[in-house]
């Protein structure tokens, strides 16, 4: 028989509340911008009596109270949303200096804001603004910088002001009842600090939004919290084709012997190459095998690399001696499907997707990769498909996989200092496709001997509900730990 990892009725429930909390809306997650004309002087008497939005959580996971707290507040009117943020910090150690067109603005003190005009979409318009306390408005890697700015450094805080112009340029136009996903955020260099309002968190994370509800006047923020709140909880649930199982490995290595031990696992990933004998004798004791397939990335030794053009290649990962690809090209993506179909017929279960991180790296390439995994889910409706992290891509590719590995959950390899560390992934990235039944994969990294890394990893991963796996680096070894 097959063997299962069992999760006790205690721990399976603990895991739902850590998903049910972690999607939850609260009043404070909800900034209202009601109706008022501000002037831009640095003046803040405009702003008396609307309500102070906390700046505190830090930026990643856990998220903790940072030491220099700030606020922001917010207003509209026929014409503009104002915003206006206050931080608590000495003169003498404000950071204030670079030009408009400098490429790491980061590097000085900033407010950054980020909105989602159009936040009930499927895949909502991110547009992120920077602005330093001299009130400089950063051109890299923002929307734009036609909007205003007002801003004073005072001896123990600084201001700044915005005003954005509604329904002109990239700007949405709002009013009285529209509502907007909002992330505010502040760079405090001396401290070391970057904390995040609602929430703090990954600052990519794409759940760790508030809202900003336009209302021409101040309303019941409880009330609010119910009308948001129905319009989350209606998402689409998620079919995976593996809902079934509480265990998975990962074993790119060749020994026969090790192979076979796959069999006390539930879900299997290996390289392609198994055999037709190797793959009927893991299926015959349940064992699901999917392959490893590269979508963002060629592997120079692999046997379709002289069908891709130069013109695809966008680059070179220099970790791995492999190349980016454009996954935009219709060329590659129809390699894909045919590789995909090769392994299918040999007797693999479907397919592991890797490197779709390569859209964060190149943002044209991301929608290649979503329409790659279009094709393969319509090619092969039948087939498991997992998906290797690609965060940014799960709001248009979640309800095509059965499967999202969160890779570096909680242990991780240091490329640099060549050495295994711990990390701490934030289950926000992939906590709300859980919530509605996406399977996810916790694939984590530590020496074999390790015993205390591997048991925090596994049990990290099962309190937010996830299937853990711990293996070294090259996953060229099997860990069956009896946990």
């Amino acid at each position: 028989m097959h063997r299962k990892t069992l999760i006790t009725g205690s721990l399976m429930l603990t895991c739902f509340l850590s998903l049910a909390h972690a999607q939850s809306l609260k009043p404070e997650y909800i900034a209202q911008a009601t109706e008022r004309t501000i002037t831009l002087d640095g003046d803040l008497s405009d702003w008396a009596g609307l309500p102070q939005y906390t700046i505190e959580m830090s930026n990643g996971f856990p998220s903790v109270p940072v030491s220099s707290k700030g606020y922001f507040q917010v207003a509209y009117d026929k014409d503009n949303l104002y915003l206006v943020g206050v931080f608590n910090q000495a003169k003498d150690t404000v950071l204030a200096k670079l030009a408009q067109d400098a490429p790491e603005w980061w590097n000085d003190d900033v407010l950054e804001i980020y909105f989602q005009p159009n936040r009930t979409d499927k895949v909502p318009t991110s547009q992120h603004f920077a602005i330093n306390p001299a009130g400089v408005r950063f051109k890299n890697y923002t929307a734009t910088t036609e909007y205003q700015t007002a801003s004073k450094i005072e001896d123990n805080r600084w201001i700044v002001e915005v005003a954005f112009p509604l329904g002109k340029g990239v700007f949405a136009a709002a009013g009285d009842g529209s509502a907007w996903n909002l992330k505010v955020g502040r760079e405090h260099q001396k401290a070391g600090e970057y904390p995040l309002w609602p929430m703090g968190g990954d600052f990519n994370a794409e759940t760790n939004y508030g809202i900003l509800s336009f209302n021409k006047t101040l309303q019941d923020a409880q009330s609010l919290v119910g009308k948001y709140q129905v319009a989350q909880e209606s998402a689409t649930p998620i079919i995976s084709r593996v809902s079934d199982i509480s265990s998975f490995a990962t074993y790119y290595g060749k020994d026969a012997a090790t192979i076979s031990k796959l069999s006390n696992f539930d879900l299997a990933i290996t390289q392609p190459g198994l055999s037709k004998e190797q793959l009927d004798a893991l299926h015959e004791n349940g064992t699901r095998v999917v392959a490893y397939l590269s979508i963002g990335e060629l592997d120079p030794g692999s046997a379709w690399a002289g069908e891709v053009k130069d013109s695809w290649v966008l680059g070179t990962n220099a970790n791995w001696g492999s190349k980016f690809v454009n996954a935009s090209e219709v060329g590659w993506q129809d390699i894909m499907v045919r590789e995909t179909g090769k392994l299918i017929a040999q007797g693999y279960d479907g397919v592991f997707l890797d490197t779709l991180d390569t859209a964060d790296v190149y943002p044209q390439a991301a929608p290649g990769l979503v329409a790659t995994v279009e094709k393969l889910r319509k090619t092969y409706p039948d087939a498991v498909i997992v998906q290797n992290r690609g965060f940014s891509l799960l709001k248009q590719t979640a309800e095509l996989v059965d499967a999202v590995m969160f890779e570096g959950f909680s242990s991780a390899w240091d490329f640099n200092k060549k050495e295994y560390h711990a990390v701490q992934g934030d289950p926000n990235f992939v906590a709300s496709y859980a919530k509605r039944g996406l399977v996810v994969l916790a694939q984590d990294y530590a020496n074999p001997d390790d015993t205390a890394t591997i048991t925090n990893d596994y049990v990290r991963a099962r309190e937010y509900g996830f299937i853990p796996y711990v293996a070294n680096l090259m996953l060229d070894q099997l860990y069956i730990p009896e946990l």
